[in-house]
């Protein structure tokens, strides 16, 4: 039986209903990646945010259906439940980013790493910088990609990889197609990995693709 990390909030790509976003905790703290448009309205209705120690948000580049909400999430933590939040990224903009949305500085503290993460800068979209991340974590080693149109940053970090989390497409473009990396998929997994497919633009498609191989929901 898979051991999974994660868990999601949404595994939509960009133009989907549910932003691709992910959490765990860590007793009683909460770690999430990504916060995209949907996703502080889904932390509001179904989180008690108040009852976490820390709340840290890994951020892992500024597309909205990434980052579109965090200034939202933000705010709300800080007005209505005086908490400070740990925003965890290495986008160079994100400090513009946040004083353009209005987001107090108080309200955050801005960190370019955790001692269990390590960011892996990857190839996205000439428009902004892209990073996934390697995190340890309960002798787990996890890969995540973030939105990325390439392996090859990631590859390194393969051979003691107990968990993958990998962005999905069936178009490809700004982000791996499905078709070209299937084999890859299926060679990780066959050497232990868990694979997770997540950011997806067509599910029935990839399903299809991969005959059902790895992990959808």
């Amino acid at each position: 039986m898979n051991k999974q990390t994660l868990t999601f909030l949404g595994r939509d790509s960009g133009f989907g209903e549910k932003n691709n976003s992910a959490y765990f905790e860590d007793d009683n703290n909460l770690f999430l990646v990504d916060c995209g448009l949907t996703v502080f309205q889904d932390l509001k209705n179904n989180f008690d945010l108040s009852k976490y120690f820390t709340i840290s948000i890994i951020i892992t580049h500024l597309h909205n259906d990434h980052a579109g909400s965090l200034s939202q999430l933000l705010l709300y933590l800080w007005f209505v439940l005086n908490k400070q939040v740990n925003v965890i990224t290495n986008c160079v903009n994100m400090k513009q980013f946040l004083d353009i949305t209005g987001t107090p500085s108080d309200s955050y503290e801005l960190l370019s790493h955790l001692p269990n993460l390590e960011f892996i800068k990857t190839e996205h979209t000439p428009y902004l910088d892209a990073y996934g991340f390697n995190l340890k974590l309960n002798d787990r080693n996890i890969i995540y990609t973030g939105d990325t149109n390439t392996l090859e940053p990631f590859l390194p970090y393969m051979n003691n990889c107990n968990e993958l989390y990998i962005d999905v497409s069936k178009f490809g473009g700004a982000h791996l197609k499905i078709d070209d990396i299937v084999d890859t998929l299926i060679s990780f997994k066959q050497n232990g990995t868990d694979i997770y497919l997540m950011h997806m633009d067509d599910k029935e498609y990839i399903k299809n693709v991969t005959n059902n191989e790895f992990n959808y929901e």
